[in-house]
């Protein structure tokens, strides 16, 4: 019996990436953190590196969010076709 891949899977699929949004707001800037706190801590540059890490935490999870988004978005548009 065939497998049906109607609009139910793509709702499904698009939960799942939308569902990533929260972790990533959350993870990537404390990773940035860390590596940043890591690298003060090495180099004696407090807070430089921390502040640092994570300013290039919360871009990252903007950049990979705006991704995710856009992946959505575009399977939104496959599904109205």
């Amino acid at each position: 019996m065939p497998i049906n891949r109607g609009g139910k899977g793509k709702d499904v699929r698009q939960l799942a990436l939308l569902s990533v949004v929260p972790a990533m707001m959350v993870v990537a800037p404390l990773v940035g953190f860390f590596i940043g706190d890591w690298a003060d801590g090495k180099f004696g540059t407090e807070p430089f590196l921390t502040i640092l890490g994570l300013i290039l935490g919360f871009a990252s999870a903007g950049k990979e969010i705006y991704k995710v988004i856009k992946r959505v978005s575009q399977s939104k548009d496959e599904n109205k076709s």
